[in-house]
């Protein structure tokens, strides 16, 4: 029987979410109790009740909690938009308060060192990660094509959610890039997502530098929200949608987006 958990499913994949996403949307959507459109506040409640605990009786931590209500959340706001819903279930659960570590960037003694005399690919990896807060899948599907010098940005095509943006260009940036090199990857051959992070990851050990590739990406956060204070543009920026439901009336400037990127672009 093709039902509504089905129907949001196929919405999904043509949506282009990833297989992991529909994996754990299904996996806690049907262990919702009898047809999830009837359910009533105190069903809603019980569920979550239940949800509390593993199934060895240990409590489920509140990251497992948070990832569980946003996809019961998310699927009511897909079934209100279609029609099918009155309210969004996922109001009856309560806010799940995560504890998030401090980010720890890079220090910038530790980066001036990883870029000295660094091989091309390494140095571009490094840069785009640090001066332009590049994930490592966007960093890997990064092209050539993709600087766009004219408009002052690079263009990421592969961000998360299948969502792109573009990322002002820093001198600073430009650079430590170089001159392009034809049209391909801007690291020089392709890579996953993962291969790319342990090769910088090796790398980075090997130079001293005990931190892993995302630290860089904080580098940047951290150098962006410093010279702007703007939390919006430093979301925009970074390719973070946390912020929309709390932010969406705050519009971020293209002058600040790039006094954050010309600030992330300089070492020291």
């Amino acid at each position: 029987m093709h039902d509504v958990i089905d129907a949001h499913l196929d919405h999904l994949r043509e949506s282009r979410y990833s297989a992991s996403t529909l994996r754990e949307r299904e996996r806690v959507l049907r262990t919702l109790p009898g047809d999830p459109l009837a359910l009533d506040r105190e069903t809603t409640q019980a569920w979550w009740h239940d949800r509390q605990a593993l199934p060895d009786g240990r409590p489920r931590s509140a990251a497992s909690l948070s990832q569980e209500a946003s996809h019961v959340r998310r699927f009511f706001r897909w079934a209100m938009q279609q029609g099918l819903a009155e309210r969004n279930a996922g109001d009856w659960l309560p806010d799940v308060r995560q504890k998030k570590p401090a980010a720890t960037p890079v220090p910038e003694g530790d980066l001036y060192r990883l870029m000295l005399d660094a091989p091309d690919e390494i140095r571009r990896a490094v840069a785009l990660a640090s001066m332009a807060g590049l994930r490592s899948a966007e960093i890997a599907a990064a092209r050539w094509t993709d600087l766009d010098p004219g408009n002052g940005v690079l263009w990421v095509r592969e961000g998360k959610g299948s969502k792109g943006r573009s990322v002002p260009l820093s001198a600073g940036l430009l650079g430590a890039l170089g001159a392009p090199e034809g049209d391909g990857p801007i690291v020089g051959r392709a890579m996953t997502p993962k291969a790319l992070s342990q090769w910088l990851g090796r790398y980075m050990r090997a130079r001293g530098v005990d931190f892993t590739a995302h630290k860089l990406r904080a580098r940047y956060a951290t150098r962006f929200l410093a010279a702007t204070g703007d939390l919006k543009a430093a979301a925009d920026a970074l390719g973070h949608a946390d912020l929309s439901s709390i932010s969406r009336y705050v519009v971020a400037s293209s002058d600040t987006m790039r006094r954050g990127a010309e600030a992330a672009g300089r070492i020291g």
